[in-house]
């Protein structure tokens, strides 16, 4: 007999892998059920048809490992509903006792799911199921002595889940009862009444969720997704290099210009005495005057203010890079620039000064940003 049940085991084993692969629960709780029945229940042989029937209450929580197995805990009261006994009882248990419950029973199911093993999972619970259940157990009786005994039971669950949470099931089962030979004769064990029949339906709710699909995973899509993260990471990379180039390059020249911008104004190598010393250094293309390059403005307004008949002719350059054009325009630009400086800031009439745009020019000085400038000449000398 054990080889029996182990050879059947494995062999709901074997055919409950194909309906499990490929879903999952997530918490404790998922495809957990909580049911709560009522029914009836008499003895299975030698019984008045529906006239030994007595009510019974079931609570239980079943738990599904996987879409086809799973297991019930549960316990049963068996309503003595005549207090004085009916003849069966009477007879099989002695004198009648005034109880409210003949007996209790609490055991361990294992559930197959035979809608699932034999049909398949869906992605979800089908509306109508059936579940095998087969167990152990242990029940007590109440008004006879030592009335403890062990059972076996065996049941089918016709289940409609409503949906994920609710189901309403109708369960008939079979229960054998054993250890009753401490018991006297007149014990329904020896006369043939060891088992009963019970019938009982209700509603379970689901505490948690149902399984769900395994998407597989695609090696190659993966493989292909690695690729191009890592194309991206290499072009990021890339960029990041140019970025850093591109803002060391912007230091350096923003260094330089400081430093140029900081630079004293150099001293114009006079060819004739008409040139004055002082000369305004410009940033390459511009055409306005440095905060650094006003002092250079300020010695030449002090010079005219110390020589009230003097007029002065500023000339303005542009070093030779450009177009011809754009540098004769950038020269007169330059010359006019400080022209207003003197005027509207160091209060220089207008009439004493005169400008002239002499275009590009690399003569001046030996350096060659140098010939970026306005100079001051003396016109009355």
């Amino acid at each position: 007999m054990k080889k029996l049940f182990l050879i059947a085991a494995m062999a709901v084993s074997a055919l409950s892998a194909s309906a499990i692969d490929g879903y999952k629960a997530s918490k404790v709780t998922d495809n957990m059920y909580v049911s709560l029945q009522g029914g009836v229940y008499e003895p299975l042989m030698g019984q008045d048809i529906l006239g030994d029937a007595r009510p019974v209450v079931r609570l239980s929580v079943n738990k599904y490992f996987n879409t086809v197995m799973g297991v019930s805990l549960y316990g049963e009261a068996f309503i003595n509903n005549n207090n004085n006994r009916d003849s069966w009882t009477t007879t099989n248990y002695g004198p009648g006792q005034k109880t409210v419950v003949d007996f209790t029973h609490f055991g361990a199911n294992a559930l197959v799911n035979l809608s699932n093993l034999f049909c398949g999972y869906n992605g979800a619970p089908r509306f109508f199921e059936v579940v095998a259940e087969a167990g152990i157990g242990a029940g007590h009786l109440f008004g006879v002595e030592k009335a403890n005994f062990s059972t076996t039971n065996f049941a089918l669950d016709f289940n409609f889940n409503l949906n994920d949470k609710w189901q309403i099931n109708v369960r008939p089962a079979v229960e054998f009862q054993h250890d009753y030979a401490n018991y006297n004769d007149h014990f329904y064990y020896l006369n043939g009444k060891q088992a009963l029949a019970t019938l009982t339906a209700g509603v379970a709710y689901n505490l948690g969720g149902v399984f769900t699909a395994i998407v597989p995973r695609d090696q190659a899509e993966i493989d292909g997704l690695n690729a191009k993260i890592n194309g991206l990471r290499g072009e990021l990379d890339g960029k990041n290099a140019a970025l850093k180039a591109a803002q060391d390059e912007i230091n350096n020249l923003k260094a330089k210009l400081a430093a140029e911008a900081n630079k004293p104004a150099p001293v114009v190598e006079a060819k004739d005495n008409s040139i004055l010393q002082p000369s305004v250094i410009f940033r390459q293309g511009k055409s306005v005057i440095d905060p650094a390059q006003y002092a250079q403005v300020e010695m030449v307004a002090k010079y005219m203010k110390n020589h009230p008949d003097a007029k002065i002719l500023v000339e303005g350059y542009a070093s030779p890079e450009g177009a011809a054009d754009l540098n004769q325009k950038l020269s007169e630009a330059r010359a006019n620039a400080v022209k207003t400086a003197l005027v509207n800031k160091y209060k220089i009439a207008a009439d004493r000064i005169s400008t002239k745009g002499c275009g590009i020019t690399d003569k001046l000085f030996d350096e060659y940003d140098f010939n970026r400038v306005s100079i001051f000449k003396d016109t009355t000398k």
